[in-house]
Parts: structure tokens; C-alpha cells; sequence
């Protein structure tokens, strides 16, 4: 089911979907939170890579299942909304927007490399440089942003098979022996806590189903650009994984980025092209990538009544430029503020998590709700195995959801909750509003 009539402008391959998901998957997680996760898992970096990839790809199965039903753009909000009602929709809308705080941390995280090569300028200023560069490219159109952002990709890829390259013959492989000493020096929690993190670092594929209405075949390009995407980023982690933790001594890599790694490695002219080629790309192509999918919940709910029909207006180019500000304005209020950058980051993930969780039980929902595409769908399966896949995969994001939210600060909970309950009563009272528009429009 569309959310908008059929669009005239060019549509995406399954070649420029792998670009698009590739870039969204390789970004901040894979230059930030290796370190972190080396300080948690010491040697145990690969294997919670390949586990993080692994969760990564089975809590993405109810997006999965639903696109490969219904495809749609903004499909998040469209699946919630057709299964689980309107008021559920905009509840699941409007947690989305709060997660997307996380744009921030792409930009930050690009000015943070940025200025490891030139100290002297401002990070928020670049940071800020980076988020305007994005959003204008973004402006000009999907296909357009698809380009640049296989342009970018192809050389975030060189990069990290650079360091892969370079780096394997200098690791000492002595130290990576599996052992339950060796990859959980901080006992099983730390290292689950690991996985849970890099199932974010590897997640992101799923986010090009957004796009539905603007894809060539979205029922079966989506999943394959999902899973291969998604597997082949899971290899390329797993080997940096073992450069990260293998060169140098854990207690120097520990809990930082790749820049140390990388200057020990690599002649100083391919370590600078290391950190832009690589680092800011990755930073750079996830923001790009994310600006291009995350407008379409938001267009879909204006064009629903849930707000002013005049902000799901699209340019020539087929942009929705009001809401894609909106995305703007939360990427860009974090920046000027100065908000610390794991606060960002524990905000945006544990609220994205709940959402994850509205689009299963949406899944759920779905072999009762629309049978007859059901049975369509190429992963169809019966209604009892459906239900007992999601419970596992219902618990799973629960259990990742707890490591995510368990470090919140007590002020950013209170937060967190005061914008729910916001939410909660302008969904009750705007609901009035969709319903008289809609019976207006019959």
C-alpha cells in the first residue's frame, strides 16, 4: 500500500538500495563504539561483532516480513498504523522523531575526526557544516542523494579494507585465542553488552524500506538488500574487529577510536586518507543516508491530519522540505546546546528501541488483520510459527533494550517520559481532528 500517489521521479535499484543501506549501516558504530566495546570484551571484539550483526539481522525480521507484504514509504508508520490503529501510529511517529536526536551524534562524530586532523577549527562549527552539507544534498532529491552517497561508500569501503589489509599481518594473533578468559575478561555481562551495542553498530539496513514507494520491486529488492548489506558489513567488522584488538595492547585501544590503530598501520599519507576516506565517510554517509529515508512517517502523518497537510508538501524533486527541517532542527539542537554525546546516544537508542517494538506487534497482527496479502508474502509462514518467532525476537529486544536504557540518567528518564505523556494527550486530542478530515474527504 502507498502512502502518497505514485511518484514521477526516478526510483532505486537494487544497487543503489545496497549503496543506500551500506552507508546507513557503516557510520558512527563501527568508529566509536569499537573502542568501547574492546574495553568491554578485550579480545572478544570479532565474535560480538558477528553476534551484534546476528541480533542486528533477526530483530529486522518483522520489517522484513511486513515489506516484503506491504511496501510503503514510511513504512514504520504505515505498518503500525494499518495494523495497530491511527492513535498507535502517531504514538510510534512521534517516539520515532525523539530517536532521531541520534543525528546529531553523526555529525558530532564527524567533527571529532575532522578536527583530529585540522585542531584548529570549532567542532560544533563543523559539526553544524556537516548536518547544512547533508540536508541540502538531501534537497535535491533521492536519486541524487543515492549517488553521492555510492560515491562516498566506495571509498569507506577502500578504507576499511586498507586498515583490514595493513593491519591483519601486524596482528598478534597469540592474543585472539577463544577462550572464555580472553573474550569475556569482564564476565558474560560485559561482553553481552557488547553484542547489544554492536547489534546497533550493524543495524541500519532495515531503513531503506522507508523508502518503499521509490524503490524498483520493494517486495523482493528490499529484504535481499537488507540481509546482504547487513552480512556483508558483519565480515568487514568482524576483521577490523580483529585489527582494532589485536595490534596494540587493549589497555592502549581500549575505549578509543580507531586513529591509534590506524597511525601505527598505515604511512602517514594513508592514515589521513584512513580518516577521511574511512572515519568521516562512514560518519558522513550515515547521516546522508538517514536524512534521505527518515522524512517519510512524518509526510505520511501530515498527509493523514495529524498535522498540517502544508508540511507534507514535497519540491520538484519530490522532497518533503518542511519536515525534512524538522529532522534538521533535531539534529542541530543537540550541536548548539552543547548535550553530552552519550547522553544522545542512550536517548535515541532506547526510544528507537520502542519503536522497534510497535512495528512487531504490528507484524504480529498482520496474518489476521490482511490475510489474504499475507499468504502473498514470500516469507509466509504459518500463523503459530509467526507468533512463536516473534516472542523470541520480542524478547530479545526487550533484553537489548534494558542494556541500552539501563545507563539513563535519572533527568533524561523524567525527560523521556514527559514527552511520551505530551504525546500520549495531543494523539487524543488531535484524533478528533484526523477523523473529521477524513469524514470531510468522503
Amino acid at each position: 500500500m502507498s502512502t502518497k500517489n505514485q511518484s514521477q521521479h526516478a526510483k532505486l535499484n537494487f544497487s543503489d538500495c545496497m549503496g543506500m543501506a551500506i552507508g546507513q549501516i557503516i557510520g558512527s558504530g563501527v568508529m566509536v563504539l569499537t573502542g568501547i566495546v574492546i574495553g568491554l570484551t578485550g579480545h572478544g571484539t570479532p565474535l560480538a561483532y558477528i553476534l551484534g550483526a546476528l541480533l542486528a539481522i533477526t530483530t529486522c525480521i518483522p520489517f522484513i516480513i511486513l515489506t516484503s507484504t506491504i511496501p510503503a514509504s514510511g513504512a514504520g508508520y504505515t505498518y503500525v498504523k494499518r495494523l495497530l490503529g491511527d492513535k498507535a501510529s502517531f504514538m510510534y511517529i512521534g517516539m520515532f522523531v525523539l530517536s532521531q536526536v541520534l543525528i546529531a551524534t553523526f555529525a558530532k562524530g564527524f567533527a571529532s575526526y575532522f578536527c583530529s586532523i585540522f585542531p584548529g577549527f570549532n567542532e560544533a562549527a563543523v559539526a553544524m557544516a556537516a548536518l547544512i552539507l547533508c540536508t541540502l544534498v538531501n534537497m535535491v532529491g533521492l536519486k541524487s542523494t543515492a549517488r553521492v552517497q555510492k560515491l562516498m561508500v566506495g571509498c569507506l569501503l577502500l578504507s576499511l579494507l586498507l586498515f583490514i589489509v595493513f593491519g591483519l599481518p601486524k596482528v598478534d594473533w597469540s592474543t585472539l585465542k577463544m577462550s572464555t578468559a580472553n573474550i569475556m575478561p569482564n564476565g558474560p555481562k560485559s561482553f553481552l553488552t557488547g553484542v547489544a551495542l554492536l547489534s546497533f553498530a550493524c543495524g541500519g539496513a532495515k531503513f531503506i524500506a522507508e523508502n518503499g514507494d521509490d524503490i524498483e520491486n520493494p517486495a523482493s529488492t528490499i529484504p535481499k538488500a537488507i540481509f546482504a548489506s547487513t552480512s556483508l558489513v558483519a565480515v568487514f567488522y568482524a576483521f577490523i574487529g580483529i585489527v582494532a584488538s589485536g595490534v596494540l595492547p587493549i589497555e592502549t585501544v581500549a575505549y578509543e577510536n580507531l586513529t591509534q590503530v590506524a597511525q601505527e598501520i598505515f604511512p602517514t599519507w594513508l592514515y589521513i586518507f584512513f580518516v577521511f576516506g574511512g572515519a568521516m565517510f562512514a560518519l558522513l554517509t550515515t547521516l546522508n543516508g538517514t536524512l534521505s529515508w527518515v522524512t517519510r512517517g512524518l509526510e505520511a502523518a501530515a498527509r493523514e491530519g495529524w498535522l498540517p497537510e502544508s508540511w507534507a508538501k514535497e519540491n520538484k524533486n519530490g522532497v518533503p522540505v518542511i519536515i525534512l527541517g524538522v529532522f534538521f532542527v533535531m539534529g542541530a539542537l543537540p550541536i548548539v546546546t552543547g548535550m553530552d554525546l552519550t547522553l544522545i546516544s542512550n536517548m535515541g537508542v532506547g526510544t528507537d528501541m520502542l519503536t522497534e517494538f510497535m512495528v512487531l506487534l504490528a507484524c504480529w497482527k498482520l496474518p489476521d488483520v490482511l490475510p489474504e496479502e499475507y499468504k502473498k508474502s514470500a516469507f509466509y509462514m504459518k500463523k503459530g510459527t509467526l507468533h512463536a518467532l516473534l516472542i523470541v525476537i520480542g524478547i530479545l529486544m526487550i533484553g537489548t533494550s534494558y542494556v541500552n536504557l539501563s545507563d539513563l540518567t535519572v533527568p533524561a528518564a523524567i525527560a523521556c517520559g514527559i514527552y511520551v505523556l505530551a504525546l500520549f494527550i495531543y494523539t487524543q486530542l488531535r484524533y478528533k481532528h484526523v477523523l473529521a478530515d477524513r469524514s470531510g474527504a468522503k
